[in-house]
């Protein structure tokens, strides 16, 4: 048999591929067939780490041979038709109405809440994603953002699952930088400074420097225009910025111009991040949760390929040579 600790983890993995099929099973037809491959994965990978956990040779089963030599299972003819589903789409490439998926997706959650409970006296609902994510401050992060939302906190919720974001973002980031602090991810230098008013507050100053009238019009001085073409370029060039570092890392950008919309502005300060809020947004349950996946997923994400940037940079030695 194996360890506890074993079996939640491989549980997560199995929630996590299950949590997948049910995103692409709210994708428009015909995409929203293919949910089935990923429903059918997850609950296959849960029957091999079930007889794996008998002690049961299951190298040669077909799929509903699990059931033949496993009696405590349940569910059974609710599987059976979504592996002949699984068949039509995968191997005759055919498409499944919305209906068929419906009724998949809820055979799916069914089979998982009972059988989880009774093979492994863990409830389904209770088998946290979190622990894959190796960054432990965003972890640490994630759970107080979920334990909000159970509470019904949205704002609190919504605050730190932004703020989550920003040091996930951060740290990664950092982690590739080399020894003299440059990222592979620097996309410019940040425009935050450059605007009309500062070049405005520039002109006045350098005009008291030269006995220019302090009162003197800005229009008088580079124009108006020239004002509202630096603003255009300043706020065009920093969301560029934004989006290519966010694609660089693999990170859905559509998924994450929902998630910026829905969470507030986060400022760097001393202290660490801030969120802001500006604004009531419409944060219902749902929207906060995908929040919380979209910062879970992005996690994971960046795990798909990490490295060590010590291994591949070698450090300079300082060598300090005195004269006698």
């Amino acid at each position: 048999m194996l360890n506890k600790e074993n079996i939640i983890k491989r549980l997560a993995l199995i929630k996590y591929l299950y949590k997948m099929g049910i995103e692409q099973s709210k994708q428009s037809e015909p995409m929203s067939s293919f949910s089935i491959l990923s429903l059918h994965d997850s609950i296959e990978m849960f029957l091999m780490l079930l007889a794996e956990h008998l002690d049961i040779d299951s190298n040669n089963f077909r799929f509903i041979q699990y059931w033949d030599n496993i009696p405590t299972l349940t569910h059974r003819e609710p599987m059976r038709n979504l592996n002949e589903r699984r068949r039509s789409v995968k191997h005759k490439g055919l498409f499944l109405s919305k209906s068929d998926i419906e009724i998949c997706r809820v055979n799916a959650r069914n089979f998982f809440e009972e059988n989880t409970l009774t093979q492994f006296e863990v409830d389904f609902k209770d088998i946290s994603l979190f622990s894959l994510i190796q960054y432990t401050n965003i972890r640490q992060d994630l759970e107080k953002a979920q334990n909000a939302l159970n509470n019904n906190e949205f704002e609190n919720c919504i605050k730190t699952i932004a703020v989550a974001f920003a040091e996930l973002i951060s740290s990664y980031e950092n982690s590739k930088s080399d020894y003299f602090g440059d990222s592979p991810f620097f996309f410019g230098k940040d425009l935050r400074f450059l605007s009309s008013y500062d070049m405005k507050s520039e002109m006045n100053r350098r005009g008291r420097g030269i006995g220019i009238n302090n009162d003197i019009e800005w229009a008088d001085i580079v124009g108006r225009k020239l004002g509202e073409f630096v603003d255009n370029v300043k706020d065009s060039l920093e969301e560029i910025q934004s989006a290519v570092k966010i694609i660089s890392f693999g990170i859905d950008y559509k998924k994450f111009v929902k998630f910026k919309l829905l969470t507030p502005v986060v400022t760097k300060t001393f202290g660490g991040y801030v969120a802001e809020i500006m604004g009531k947004k419409k944060w219902t349950t749902e929207n906060c949760q995908y929040c919380i996946d979209f910062v879970l997923e992005s996690s994971l994400k960046l795990q798909e390929f990490d490295f060590d940037i010590n291994e591949l940079i070698e450090k300079e030695k300082l060598t300090i040579h005195t004269i006698n």
